[in-house]
């Protein structure tokens, strides 16, 4: 009897031992885009061909108004509000009595210069966009100024007037210009915000379409690609994130030509050669399948956290934002609009349990579905016994530890499953989930 229990004791020991083995060995794996894409049904089927996502990006554009079509732009309807808009988003950031990077709170000679440079008095009614190319990454900002205005005193990575960053070649309609001339108020296909004018050379609206619009191009499929003034690529010229694209001049071998956007002495655009190397880019987007969902994230895991993309980097909705723009899907740019643009969500509300979540997201078509919760939004990877994982780009999350609650910093790319943050004061992920949105 002795000798039964302990041999069963031993069976149960070594079984705990295995599974824990293979945990520990999935966990690995998680980190590699095979890994899901041997788990996929059908990795390779696509998802949508270029009409479909042609329509799902209209849809996008004219029907729900997430993002828009700068070259057809009513200046006559838009310049009537641009005032009072700008005027609101003044006032909404000096109610929040922010500090400045001195540690100042709620400086109101600063605010005040701010807002006299803004040029609201100036705002012109009925007057054509002029349109341009971003010349240099830029910032874009919610009022013109580069110094910074933070939630928490030495906050410095979190400034709360970054809206966004605008790579090379992003087209822009430019529709007001600051008391100073030193910066424009731009609206792109998915934001709008204050650049300085020294990163955009303003071109003819036919010259800036026809370089946007250009039907050979390459897109970019690493985090980072470099943009090279010479083809022996000594000569650098600044760099694209993944999703960007850039007309196509010809194929070399190891590289690839492209045209690339520079202003000239006097201000104005001017389309020069740029050379990238041929494994940074694809020629045309890739196709819309699993695999090159799965493919595109993972290669950004562990890249750097940037708020509104800060220090060049990118948030949570812009890393959405990028993977999806490699086939050719125009998300928006914030992760409240990413949220409405499915035909087809599956909501939660505060009734709803984390079975029922659970039971919904074993369900869900991964790698295509995003999973939207209040300030965060994330890529649904799929199950692996029965436990939902994603990818996303996040800051921090908090947990129990000794009855009090630890915040671990992460910023960057990661995978976890929907139990972080159990225990802590705003939840789990899975607590906070309140939509599935599938992109198809």
């Amino acid at each position: 009897m002795k000798f039964k229990i302990l041999f069963i004791f031993i069976l149960l020991l070594f079984s705990s031992r295995v599974l824990a083995q293979e945990h520990a060995s999935d966990e690995d794996s998680m980190k590699t885009a095979g890994f899901w894409i041997s788990r996929h049904p059908s990795p390779d089927a696509l998802i949508m061909n270029p009409e479909a996502i042609a329509r799902f990006n209209s849809r996008l554009c004219n029907d729900n108004k997430l993002t828009k079509d700068i070259f057809d732009i009513i200046q006559e309807q838009r310049t009537q509000t641009l005032s009072d808009d700008l005027e609101k988003i003044f006032e909404d950031i000096r109610s929040k009595d922010y500090y400045t990077a001195a540690d100042v709170r709620d400086d109101e000679d600063f605010m005040d210069d701010v807002k006299g440079n803004m040029n609201l008095s100036g705002v012109v009614t009925g007057v054509a966009p002029r349109y341009g190319l971003v010349v240099h990454f830029a910032p874009q900002r919610f009022l013109p100024t580069n110094e910074g205005l933070y939630e928490h005193e030495k906050d410095y990575d979190f400034d709360q007037l970054q809206n966004s960053g605008l790579d090379v070649g992003t087209p822009v309609a430019v529709i007001h210009t600051s008391e100073d001339g030193l910066w424009y108020y731009v609206m792109t296909d998915i934001s709008d915000g204050w650049v300085e004018a020294k990163n955009i050379a303003l071109g003819d609206v036919d010259q800036v379409k026809e370089f946007a619009q250009d039907k050979n191009f390459v897109v970019v499929i690493r985090p980072k690609a470099d943009i090279f003034g010479n083809e022996s690529m000594t000569d650098y010229n600044g760099y694209l994130r993944m999703g960007m694209r850039l007309p196509l001049s010809s194929v070399g071998v190891g590289h690839v030509t492209v045209k690339v956007p520079a202003m000239d002495a006097d201000g104005t655009l001017a389309i020069r050669e740029g050379y990238m190397n041929a494994e940074d880019v694809n020629i045309g987007f890739l196709a819309f399948s699993a695999r090159n969902i799965y493919r595109q994230a993972l290669m950004m895991l562990n890249e750097p956290y940037g708020w509104g993309d800060m220090h060049g980097e990118q948030d949570c909705s812009r890393f959405l934002q990028m993977v999806f723009a490699t086939v050719g899907i125009v998300l928006p740019r914030d992760s409240k609009d990413q949220a409405q643009v499915s035909s087809s969500p599956v909501n939660f509300d505060k009734k709803s349990t984390d079975t029922a979540k659970i039971a919904s997201l074993v369900k869900t078509p991964a790698a295509i579905s995003l999973l939207a919760m209040k300030g965060h939004i994330l890529l649904y990877l799929g199950a692996v016994n029965g436990k939902p994982y994603v990818i996303h780009e996040t800051t921090s999350y908090k947990q129990m530890k000794d009855k009090k609650e630890i915040t671990y910093s992460f910023n960057k790319v990661m995978i976890s499953d929907l139990s972080l943050g159990q225990g802590s004061s705003k939840g789990s992920l899975l607590r906070r989930l309140t939509r599935i949105v599938p992109i198809e």
